[in-house]
């Protein structure tokens, strides 16, 4: 009698036999299918964030889940990541049929401050040509959201800094994102998508008193400015 034995590799450690190890032995194939989709759900499932799409969940599963497989393999072949990939668009369906919808027609209100940061970072004087030009097309994108957002694969980005304070923020084709450290009493964390439900926006802090304190960061010289495309 054939007997079925699972195997388990680490995504994060592709191609890594060291990292693979053994989810037991079964009678049947049915069995050790019914196992393998067991370890990719109990990582779907606790990886999975409302207001995600199938694309950004099956992204974290090639990158860090587990990747089982069974010897010997029958037919039909069990593939792990097909199997996610099915489950990613099933658990996200919701997100998937919003994900490009745009949900503001300008520049979303809430971060209306980060307009004046850049046209105070433009203000100084002696800056390089290259960090310069990457302040000038933030502005664009911000001055004509949505037009003018970053292409795919690219982003605008802006920090400040002076000894243990620092602002960092972000434009990327799709979000918004602002960081900062050394700021009393709490740090600021923003994460804002421009298109989708909405569900994974995220306004830690004082958003509106960091966008002004960064503002008066960049109009400060004793604050170090540095700017990227």
């Amino acid at each position: 009698m054939t007997s079925f034995e699972l195997f388990v590799d680490d995504n994060y450690h592709y191609m890594d036999k060291s990292k693979r190890y053994s989810a037991g032995t079964f009678d049947s194939y049915d069995e050790a299918v019914a196992k393998a989709k067991g370890i990719v759900d109990e990582f779907l499932e606790s990886a999975h964030e409302p207001g995600m799409t199938s694309w950004e969940l099956y992204d974290g599963y090639v990158g860090f889940g587990e990747d089982p497989f069974i010897v010997p393999a029958c037919e039909p072949r069990f593939s792990a990541w097909s199997y996610a990939r099915a489950r990613c668009t099933e658990m996200c369906r919701d997100e998937d049929e919003v994900a490009d919808v745009l949900r503001c027609r300008t520049w979303p209100p809430d971060l209306e401050g980060f307009r004046q940061v850049l046209d105070l970072a433009l203000a100084r004087t002696g800056l390089a040509q290259a960090i310069r030009e990457a302040l000038e097309g933030c502005l664009q994108a911000v001055v004509y959201f949505p037009q003018l957002l970053p292409a795919q694969k690219s982003r605008y980005w802006v920090r400040l800094e002076r000894g243990d304070e620092a602002f960092t923020a972000y434009v990327y084709p799709d979000r918004f994102e602002l960081t900062t450290q050394g700021m009393a009493p709490t740090p600021v964390d923003v994460y804002v998508r421009f298109r989708g439900s909405g569900r994974r926006d995220r306004y830690s802090g004082d958003v509106a008193g960091a966008l002004a304190a960064m503002a008066r960061a960049a109009s400060d010289r004793a604050f170090a400015l540095r700017a990227d495309h």
